[in-house]
């Protein structure tokens, strides 16, 4: 299934977009999306080691399904002060 992936900060950067369309299984989980994202999109895969995945505005593990999810978003490391 295709699903759209929302991206932030200095991984939007890299990919030169805000949002990026990948195909994965319908039984993917957070980490097939994770191994997708660096397959087609080399720039990006450096970053993606140190990123979470989000579903629905929620932190999961990269063992979590996403099939059932309405956004998906990979959030890099935060920091502030």
């Amino acid at each position: 299934m295709q699903r759209q992936i929302l991206l932030f900060a200095a991984v939007r950067d890299a990919a030169g977009s805000d949002s990026v369309a990948i195909d994965v299984a319908d039984d993917a989980t957070a980490m097939d999306v994770l191994h997708e994202l660096s397959h087609r999109f080399p720039t990006i895969a450096p970053l993606l080691g140190s990123c979470r995945v989000a579903l629905d505005h929620r932190y999961v593990p990269n063992s979590e399904p996403i099939a059932s999810a309405i956004e998906i978003a990979i959030i890099p490391p935060v920091s502030g002060g």
